[in-house]
This record gives C-alpha cells, sequence and structure tokens, in this order.
C-alpha cells in the first residue's frame, strides 16, 4: 500500500461518519454483530461482540476509502442528516439498525 495515500484514508476515515450496528444469526443460529457505514454501501464489519464489530469496522473504513482513492473513485461524505440515533434495540433490519456517532 502507498504510505501516503494510507494516511490520507486514515484522516479522511477519522470524519464524522455514522455507524450502525445490527445483530444477526451466523449459520449455527449464533448471534454476530455487524457494524456499517450506511454511506459506505458494503464497507461493513462483523464480530462476535458490538465492540469488535466496531473496532473491526475502523480497519475496514479506512482499507475501503483508500481503494476509493486508488481508484479515482470519489469518498462519500459523512452524512449530517444521519445524526439521529435509532432506538429501536430489535437489530433485526438494517434499517433499524442502532446508529451510533464515529469514534
Amino acid at each position: 500500500m502507498n504510505k501516503e495515500l494510507l494516511d490520507q484514508a486514515s484522516a479522511l476515515a477519522a470524519r464524522g461518519y455514522q455507524v450502525g450496528v445490527q445483530r444477526e444469526d451466523n449459520e449455527n443460529g449464533n448471534p454476530v454483530w455487524v457494524a456499517f457505514v450506511p454511506e459506505m454501501p458494503s464497507c461493513f464489519a462483523q464480530a462476535d461482540t458490538v465492540e469488535g464489530a466496531i473496532k473491526a469496522l475502523k480497519i475496514v473504513r479506512e482499507d475501503y476509502i483508500y481503494f476509493l482513492m486508488k481508484h479515482g473513485v470519489p469518498v462519500p461524505e459523512p452524512n449530517p442528516k444521519s445524526r439521529e440515533i435509532n432506538h429501536n434495540k430489535t437489530w433485526t433490519k438494517r434499517a433499524d439498525a442502532e446508529v451510533l456517532n464515529s469514534e
């Protein structure tokens, strides 16, 4: 990876993107947590815990932005309208996912 481009991607990833978290079940019926960035289609990470999914998403978000930049694709801006937190804790559909402030 190009270090300069990666540094730029890291800086962009640190902007105020929202993070959604939803609970899903794996093939064995065990819960897994999926964290995603609503402004970035296909940018998500999963783990056995909410915290683990959010931590993994930080790396994925940087890589996602890096590859957008590398291929000349515009990086989505954080959506100021997605600042509201959805308190529906069912987490059964992406639309119902908890949206957290990015760190």
